[in-house]
């Protein structure tokens, strides 16, 4: 069945810092934690024959007393999957120039989540490029 509106977001990377989540004992029903999500990804730069990395954050929103709980062990490093739906937040600000006052709308973006999930850490393959050890021979 086709649905006529859809804000779906899937997040899978590590998190930027510890999460901030309240402590158990200021836990509310109206209560939400924060995450800070690092995503990469890039493009492959053909004149240079090189990759070019790009870093994304993502502000994640986890709200409720469940969320509270499962995310105030979580540390910088872990990897994560995050499911939830990419909401804005506009907020008015005044900027000054030349002493003159103007108010100028802003638009923040967070991801609200619906579902979190840790996952095993992936094996890094490092590359160390050529190495002068010209001892080492493949093996069929």
């Amino acid at each position: 069945m086709l649905t006529l509106f859809a804000n779906n977001v899937l997040l899978r990377g590590f998190l930027a810092k510890d999460a901030e989540a309240p402590s158990s004992d200021h836990i509310q029903n109206d209560s939400f934690a924060v995450l800070l999500l690092a995503t990469v990804s890039g493009v492959w730069d053909l004149g240079n024959n090189q990759w070019i990395p790009r870093t994304d954050w993502h502000r994640i929103i986890c709200p409720g007393p469940f969320f509270c709980g499962l995310t105030r062990g979580m540390r910088r490093g872990d990897y994560l999957e995050v499911e939830g739906e990419l909401r804005a937040l506009e907020q008015e600000r005044v900027i000054v120039v030349a002493g003159e006052r103007f108010p100028v709308k802003h638009s923040t973006y967070a991801v609200h989540a619906v579902r979190i999930q840790r996952l095993d850490r992936p094996d890094a393959l490092v590359d160390f490029g050529d190495s002068d050890d010209d001892s080492r021979e493949v093996q069929p």
